[in-house]
């Protein structure tokens, strides 16, 4: 049997990549009705030029969206896609994509100072 559901702090921090095969050697048309389906969609994302990263309260939500975003470039015409994904589900603390590049960045600064940085706050 199965114990009731606790509240888990959750966020989940996505990297996913669309590739359209067979499309030539440039596929930023293709590519660009990916991003869009995730701009009119209003889910919090950043473009890079190897990928995009979002964040969405779950998994299954993120999921979503890569499916939305894979989808797009089918209906743009491509006829075949290969996405690839990352997921990063850290369930002991809610954080988000600017708390884990806060996070870097003080621990640059440490590196630079020459302190230590402290392993149990790294993200």
């Amino acid at each position: 049997m199965f114990a009731p559901a606790q509240h888990i702090l959750m966020t989940v921090i996505l990297e996913f990549s669309v590739i359209p095969l067979g499309e030539g050697t440039s596929v930023s048309r293709l590519v660009a009705r990916a991003v869009k389906a995730l701009e009119d969609a209003g889910v919090k994302h950043v473009t890079t030029p190897m990928g995009t990263i979002l964040e969405a309260a779950s998994l299954e939500e993120a999921l979503c969206y890569v499916r939305l975003a894979h989808e797009a470039v089918f209906e743009a015409g491509a006829r075949r896609v290969i996405t690839v994904i990352k997921i990063d589900d850290r369930r002991d603390v809610e954080r988000r994509m600017e708390d884990k590049l806060r996070s870097l960045e003080i621990a640059l600064k440490n590196l630079e100072s020459g302190r230590q940085p402290n392993p149990a706050r790294s993200s």
